[in-house]
């Protein structure tokens, strides 16, 4: 993808240094038996994604989450940004970076492994729901573990009716063990439930923090007064933040 708006006269350059390098992935893939076409779209990130995505018929979009010059964190910033928010396409972001000692082109995940411990947080609104179903649909592909993570932050005060907290708490916690039913039935041997009050981006980054999680699976929108703007920027900072990939689920009405 090429971004040239404000480089006017480079778009040519940009594409004859890119191709060598996309013609050599191609083989790389091809050589792994899978079939490969190759498109250089010019423009805004998101809406570059989403037209290839569309032509083609994909299911998913992969992104590396990490540049290699000094402008990565700025650049993949808000080009991850981009994806969180405007993406209709279930988009799979993968940490490219390399563990230590190992060699460069060695890839950092095998396809088994990413499967080994799923977490989903889950505010049980409809863009959630979506995003179980794909955790649901990966159980028969060998999901190993899955911990499911319900953060209610619930301000309290006079804006809400007494016990409306607790009541909260108590749906939650009630929808948690419904999941987690759930995922059993589907074929999931081990899942695991977790309740946190509080904000959940803490509450997140906590999980990853003290259990080797090797996948996210989360939606890019919840519910709230302000759904786009707050569940966005959690699923924006935690694909920044978190060390292992995230798979983002969109809202169905962007399809």
């Amino acid at each position: 993808m090429i971004t040239v708006l404000f480089l006017g006269g480079l778009e040519g350059a940009i594409r004859a240094e890119a191709r060598p390098k996309l013609e050599a992935q191609k083989a790389k893939l091809e050589a792994q038996g899978f079939t490969v076409g190759i498109e250089m779209p010019t423009g805004l990130p998101a809406q570059s994604l989403n037209e290839v995505a569309r032509c083609c018929g994909a299911d998913l979009i992969v992104v590396g989450s990490h540049g290699k010059s000094v402008w990565r964190e700025a650049v993949l910033g808000c080009f991850t940004c981009a994806v969180v928010h405007h993406a209709r396409y279930p988009t799979l972001l993968l940490n490219v970076a390399l563990k230590k000692g190992m060699a460069a082109g060695t890839c950092r995940l095998q396809a088994t492994q990413l499967l080994r411990h799923v977490l989903f947080p889950t505010d049980f609104s409809e863009i959630a729901a979506r995003a179980a179903d794909y955790v649901e649909h990966l159980a028969p592909k060998g999901l190993a573990q899955v911990t499911v993570l319900s953060a209610l932050d619930v301000p309290g005060g006079e804006a809400y009716p007494p016990g409306f907290q607790e009541m909260a708490e108590a749906k939650a916690r009630a929808s948690l063990k419904a999941m987690e039913e759930r995922l059993h039935q589907a074929g999931v041997y081990q899942v695991h439930s977790h309740f946190h009050p509080g904000h959940p981006l803490p509450a997140i980054l906590r999980v990853l923090e003290s259990q080797d999680i090797s996948l996210i699976v989360m939606g890019t929108q919840g519910k709230g007064f302000i759904q786009e703007l707050f569940l966005g920027s959690v699923a924006h900072n935690v694909s920044r933040l978190a060390p292992c990939p995230v798979l983002l689920i969109p809202p169905a009405t962007r399809m």
